[in-house]
């Protein structure tokens, strides 16, 4: 290998590395259930439920800061706490459909909810409990 392309191996291996370590090109999926997923790219409290479009593209669904997650055949609940806050997590609520063009492939149902409206609502939906997405969360709780 000649000096100049050696060099400029080394300064992209170098790049690579540095923001490799600084977390700039971290990502995670927490959660996924067929095209549906909970994933964060650059920080844990960025972790937000998503569509697969494919293989490289997804469309998000909601706010991040989701730390929990439930669903059936026809809904998906996601539990979101506010980012660094001692306030208590709301809930979002989508109905699955099949994707039409230029539509969103989970519509929201109403607005974030706190658990005392949520609760009752998903029991009538069928709704299995929420399942935490690991054991702690970037948003500022543990789960």
């Amino acid at each position: 290998m000649s000096a100049p392309r050696c060099a400029a191996a080394a300064a992209v291996l170098a790049l690579a590395l540095a923001t490799g370590g600084c977390g700039l090109l971290d990502s995670r999926e927490l959660w996924s259930s067929g095209r549906y997923v909970v994933l964060w790219i650059d920080a844990p409290d960025q972790a937000h439920l998503a569509y697969r479009i494919d293989d490289t593209t997804t469309m998000g669904l909601s706010d991040p800061c989701v730390s929990a997650v439930a669903e059936n055949a026809d809904y998906i609940a996601v539990e979101q706490r506010p980012p660094q806050s001692a306030q208590p997590p709301l809930y979002r609520l989508f109905a699955k459909r099949a994707p039409a063009p230029r539509t969103p492939a989970a519509t929201p149902l109403g607005e974030p909810m706190p658990r005392r409206t949520y609760e009752p609502l998903a029991q009538r939906l069928g709704l299995p409990p929420m399942r935490a997405l690991g054991g702690w969360d970037g948003c500022g709780g543990a789960n």
